[in-house]
């Protein structure tokens, strides 16, 4: 570390002597921008040239291998500004440490000839004061690092951890020569270069005159004092965060240890309760009195044992611990309840578990709504898809699941309705029960008792002592009510004022239980329609619709179509360990111009067909069901010029794509049905700005997200692609 900072004294000290020593006449910048233009043009090396810096040269030489040209106007590439909040949260320690610093440069008059930054490793800017037209492409939305800019002063100064000043030509763009750049770096406690400081201003007829001189001298002193400053905290602050990471570290494992040793020394003696302890393989170690009497036998009977012999839960015990921890279950009739907990031994390895028992005088609520409740696995991470669309719907999702309304799903059969409401869950209440039930599934006769439950002897079949339904087992956790646009119209009254009072009676009962659940509801209908109709309450669509998701189909997702081919057709390989199947050029064509009516639903079933029906490892169109094929044929038969047969008997399809056009329907695919000599669907003719986006998905897709590598697949520059990209948003 003492040779990190003897070396940064020294280091930032050579710019400085650099200034003074620069000619005062422009034959000194002329020789510079001759000995760029020979490098560009002929060829020459600019390392050979002495009056160009070593730094300098290398850089010019990095600049055109990236493949920038010089005379290149847009110059910096742009970042979301999802990405560029996530980096000013990475750098947040950083940005805090440079406040007092920066209030003292905004205290200067910055605002007309100078332009102040702070900014990460990746020439992100985290702060920018004064004037930031110097250059256009300023901007906090803009990363300018030498592969996007050229040589300039902050990647210099980053790289060889100095500062640099960089002086008109010397820049590698001619955009940048009208512009002088003092940039230091800022150094961690490890001695890495984590961001820069950079003060640009732009330059005067008389160059390098004296009096200019002085002033850019004391520039650089100002940005390379406040580095130096900037560095000393960011060590203090890095050194004292390690030592209170040490010290927790320290007394995290002296607590676990002296835990360890209390339940070890003490627990056959004075533990009173019923205590299992076993090892990572489930097997018990030690067990209390108390626990042996559950169980009807000695303690040393029970060591040894498999505790899963005694615990009746068809859960792992991860799943219980995950699923918050409490198990219950029967020991000759007598009804227990079990919480596990993980053990963790003084380097934090993972030992076993210990199991609390007690008895329970009947299955609580709680125990029920753990065996009754669905299965709520989903996260957003696991809602796959690389398009905008689907992107933008998991992100406002996400932002709505932060909340306590209600939620409103509104998509067409196969757009991941379900999913969604999962990962809303996972997100709000992961701890909390998950209840869900398909309105359409349920006849309307007992879908009353499914929501609300009921008391015993309500009425005929009713279970001796009631059921508890499924709004009042979501207590503390999400009531998903799927295909809510078909719930009969006269239980929709009273589910509205649930929503409203969150009190629920149970069919027979006589007294209110306050329950407090979210509410999320889907529909692949039409529900404002269905209220003109009068088959749905308006008043409730209010209040189910506070915050409403619209879930793209799988014809609106650019790009998806075909991703998701190759995910499943990836799962095929997986499943059956056979040789890996890929698509044709026409197959892959065809499935990204598809409309699917089915949406991922659909794809999964015709890429899981074409697969097993393939042969030699290609899918062709021929290879996916036969009403899919016949789509294909049809698209044939009209690009010839030749008119589809028309079929007045046949029906609409359910789903037709933005530009109205229709699709074969799927029932004439079902098992045993002679499929139709014709149809009357045709494929979508896609606009030019689709295709667009077909291609640039297909391409990002190919390079494994690395835009430089889309833009070389593409023929098009970064900075078009990223252009391109805002654009779609």
């Amino acid at each position: 570390m003492d040779d990190v900072a003897g070396t940064k004294e020294l280091d930032y000290a050579s710019d400085l002597q650099l200034i003074k020593s620069m000619h005062e006449d422009d034959s000194f910048w002329d020789r510079i921008f001759d000995a760029k233009l020979d490098f560009l043009n002929n060829g020459g090396d600019p390392r050979q040239a002495g009056c160009v810096r070593p730094e300098i040269a290398e850089s010019w030489i990095n600049s055109r291998n990236f493949g920038l040209s010089p005379d290149q106007p847009d110059l910096g590439e742009y970042i979301t500004e999802q990405a560029y909040e996530e980096t000013l949260a990475e750098n947040a320690e950083i940005v805090a440490a440079a406040k007092s610093l920066i209030r003292n440069i905004e205290s200067l008059n910055l605002q007309n000839d100078y332009m102040f930054e702070l900014l990460d490793v990746n020439g992100t800017p985290l702060v920018q004061i004064g004037n930031l037209w110097l250059h256009r492409f300023a901007g906090p939305n803009y990363q300018c690092n030498e592969s996007n800019m050229g040589t300039n002063a902050h990647t210099l100064c980053m790289r060889h951890k100095k500062p640099f000043v960089l002086i008109g030509p010397e820049h590698y763009c001619f955009a940048l020569h009208g512009l002088i750049a003092c940039a230091a770096p800022i150094i961690d406690q490890f001695g890495a270069s984590v961001g820069a400081l950079a003060l640009t201003q732009p330059t005067s007829d008389e160059l390098l005159s004296t009096a200019n001189k002085k002033i850019l001298i004391h520039a650089m002193s100002l940005v390379s004092s406040l580095a130096i400053t900037l560095s000393d905290q960011l060590r203090i602050s890095g050194y004292d965060a390690q030592l209170a990471e040490t010290e927790s570290r320290y007394s995290k494992a002296s607590l676990e240890a002296q835990r360890y040793e209390t339940i070890s020394q003490n627990l056959m003696n004075t533990v009173k309760d019923g205590i299992l302890i076993c090892d990572a393989e489930d097997t018990i170690s030690l067990a209390t009195p108390e626990a042996a009497r559950i169980f009807k036998t000695s303690p040393e009977e029970l060591l040894g044992t498999n505790v899963n012999a005694l615990i009746n839960d068809s859960r792992t015990f991860e799943e219980v611990i995950e699923q918050g921890g409490h198990s219950t279950f029967d020991v000759d009739g007598m009804p227990l309840e079990a919480k596990i907990s993980r053990i963790y031994g003084g380097d934090h390895d993972f030992e076993g578990y210990i199991i609390a028992l007690k008895e329970a005088k009947r299955a609580t609520l709680g125990a029920s709504r753990g065996k009754l409740g669905d299965a709520a696995d989903i996260t957003f991470k696991d809602i796959l898809g690389r398009s905008y669309q689907i992107a933008k719907a998991k992100k406002l999702a996400s932002r709505f699941a932060r909340s306590r309304e209600n939620i409103l799903l509104a998509g067409e059969s196969g757009t991941g309705k379900e999913l969604f409401a999962q990962a809303i869950h996972n997100q709000a209440c992961p701890e909390g029960p998950f209840m869900s039930i398909n309105c359409a599934a349920i006849p309307p006769r007992l879908i009353e008792s499914e929501l609300f439950g009921y008391e015993s002897g309500s009425f005929t079949g009713a279970e001796r002592g009631g059921k508890p339904g499924k709004i009042e087992l979501a207590d503390g956790g999400t009531l998903f009510l799927d295909e809510i646009g078909d719930m009969p119209l006269e239980l929709q009254a009273t589910l509205l004022r649930v929503l409203e009072n969150k009190r629920i009676i149970r069919v027979g009962g006589k007294s209110y239980k306050q329950i407090d659940f979210r509410l999320v509801a889907a529909t692949n209908q039409n529900l404002p329609k269905l209220v003109s109709q009068h088959q749905f309450r308006e008043d409730l669509l209010y209040r189910i619709s506070v915050l409403t998701v619209d879930l793209p189909p799988l014809r609106d997702r650019v790009g998806d179509a075909l991703y998701f081919a190759r995910y499943f057709l990836n799962e095929c390989h997986t499943k059956t360990g056979n040789g890996k199947v890929s698509l044709s050029n026409e197959a892959s064509q065809f499935v990204s111009t598809y409309a699917w009516p089915g949406n991922v639903r659909q794809l999964k079933h015709a890429i899981y067909s074409a697969y097993y029906t393939c042969e030699n490892g290609v899918i062709y169109i021929d290879d996916f069901p036969s009403y899919i094929a016949q789509a294909s044929d049809l698209r044939s038969s009209e690009e010839g010029g030749a008119a589809a047969p028309a079929d007045d008997a046949a029906a609409p399809s359910q789903n037709e794509s933005s530009s109205a056009i229709k699709v074969p329907d799927e029932q004439a695919a079902a098992p045993g049905a002679e499929a139709p000599a014709a149809t009357s669907g045709t494929l979508p003719t896609l606009s030019l700005k689709e295709l667009e986006g077909i291609a640039i998905n297909e391409a990002i897709m190919q390079a494994d997200g690395n835009i430089a590598a889309a833009a070389a697949i593409l023929d098009i520059s970064k900075a078009t692609l990223y252009r391109k990209l805002k654009e779609s948003q």
